[in-house]
């Protein structure tokens, strides 16, 4: 960006890039522009996107030698700074470390020479972060404000044969048939919600369809954005009640969550061309008594002409004691 795309971004979080040192979100808080010279931002940092390799040992993960922390002020080049899209995660500072560590820790299983030195380091400072956080978490918590959803507003789009929805700021959302939830009002003001099948048409749980106009208000809750919920959604009713029944095992609920790297909801995001989602995504929950990552491979085959798609979900759950369970859903199409 140039100087005067510098000095519209002020306040916006931009993309920190430090090559070797690693990549960050900043706010960018001043341009410092002079004459015939490249432009300077001052940015304050807020998150981790790729922490630097040179942290990583064996036996060690050295977060203390990060060349930045969170709240830091640095002055960088604007060769290092470049706008965010708005598919990247907005995360607070330990949840995008610990989105890192699990990014790492799922391409080194993966590997064709796996080290299991560096993965049980890994899994020890993904528990000792999630500890942290569970502490500093409980430590602020308070009684939630808002009682009911807190809803952003779309305007419904028809371009030809194609449906969209157009957010405040002109970006469009084209429509596909998803486990996303609508919301919308009728004739008589009335709250109503259901998803969307596809041509331009919403389908409510008792069976009513809705077709909007050109320029119809639609509402989405913001919480169906959150990566967990969105887990949750998409898997199929059977496998949910079965991943439900082995948190129950550990004497786990939904409350216990502390992070969750939602795998299929980036692949969603930027690979929405291809037929074929596969990958891990992994979950971390804590108790008073009991420490367990989840990892949760997952393919799903999108096929033509088919009323339902492929499904498979492994989850491997492993506590801090050194106890696995494996738990595979598989929903071939009919």
């Amino acid at each position: 960006m140039d100087r005067y795309e510098a000095k519209r971004a002020l306040g916006q979080l931009l993309v920190v890039d430090l090559g070797k040192n690693g990549v960050y979100l900043g706010e960018l808080l001043q341009v410092q522009a002079e004459p015939k010279k490249p432009w300077q931002g001052e940015v304050r940092i807020f998150s981790v996107l790729a922490l630097p390799l040179f942290i990583f040992h064996e036996e060690s993960i050295a977060l203390h030698k990060l060349p930045v922390s969170e709240g830091n002020v640095i002055t960088v080049s604007s060769r290092h700074l470049r706008y965010r899209t708005k598919q990247q995660p907005v995360e607070p500072f330990i949840d995008s470390i610990l989105t890192a560590l699990k990014r790492r820790y799922i391409d080194l299983a993966a590997s064709d020479h796996v080290n299991f030195r560096e993965l049980e380091t890994l899994e020890v400072y993904i528990k000792t972060l999630t500890t942290q956080k569970r502490k500093t978490t409980k430590e602020k918590r308070s009684p939630p404000l808002l009682t009911g959803p807190l809803y952003i507003e779309y305007t419904f789009k028809i371009s030809g044969e194609r449906f969209y929805l157009c957010d405040k700021d002109g970006d469009l959302l084209e429509l596909s048939p998803s486990s996303f939830e609508y919301t919308w009002l009728d004739d008589e003001d009335t709250m109503k919600e259901g998803r969307y099948i596809g041509e331009g048409v919403f389908l409510q749980a008792n069976g009513q369809r809705y077709q909007p106009n050109n320029g119809a208000t639609i509402l989405i809750d913001q919480q169906q954005f959150d990566p967990y919920t969105i887990f949750q959604k998409e898997l199929d009713p059977v496998a949910l009640q079965g991943f439900e029944h082995h948190l129950q095992k550990f004497s786990l609920t939904h409350h216990d969550l502390i992070h969750c790297y939602n795998s299929l909801l980036e692949q969603i995001i930027y690979h929405k061309e291809g037929r074929l989602l596969e990958g891990v995504s992994f979950l971390t929950y804590q108790s008073n008594q009991l420490f367990v990552l989840v990892q949760h491979h997952f393919k799903r085959i999108l096929l033509p002409g088919k009323s339902r798609q492929a499904i498979y979900d492994r989850f491997e759950f492993t506590t801090d004691k050194g106890k696995r369970t494996i738990a595979i859903f598989k929903n071939p199409p009919s």
